[in-house]
């Protein structure tokens, strides 16, 4: 009696401690995971270069600097938005399909980050 209730004791620690591990998302598998955080410091980078050289700009031209500022600030504005959305699909309150989207926010981001460098400098 006593080797049935270890066994399913048993069973039942396991069963729980895959379902919290830690190494991989629920809904991603290991590759998947890597590639999202390529993309994501990819986009950091992008940014901060990006808002970098806006500073930048706007320090050295001095009388439309403030106008390469706010170009900085339009490109953070977007960066809070995808980050929202990341937390609202991490809490659950938008379902995981909708993933796609943050993907074509962060291709957004990344071409908008382009756009003003080639705009700082032209």
């Amino acid at each position: 009696m006593a080797d049935d209730s270890t066994s399913l004791v048993r069973n039942q620690q396991t069963t729980a401690t895959e379902q919290n591990a830690v190494y991989h998302d629920k809904w991603q598998g290991p590759r998947a995971r890597c590639l999202q955080i390529i993309f994501v410091v990819l986009i950091i980078i992008m940014v901060l270069v990006c808002v970098i050289l806006a500073i930048y700009r706007g320090v050295v031209v001095g009388e439309n600097g403030a106008l390469y500022f706010m170009l900085g600030v339009c490109l953070v504005g977007y960066v809070i938005l995808e980050v929202i959305l990341i937390i609202f699909i991490r809490q659950g309150e938008l379902p995981q399909e909708k993933t796609w989207f943050l993907y074509f926010l962060g291709m957004c981001v990344f071409l908008e980050a382009i756009f003003t460098d080639i705009l700082l400098y032209n």
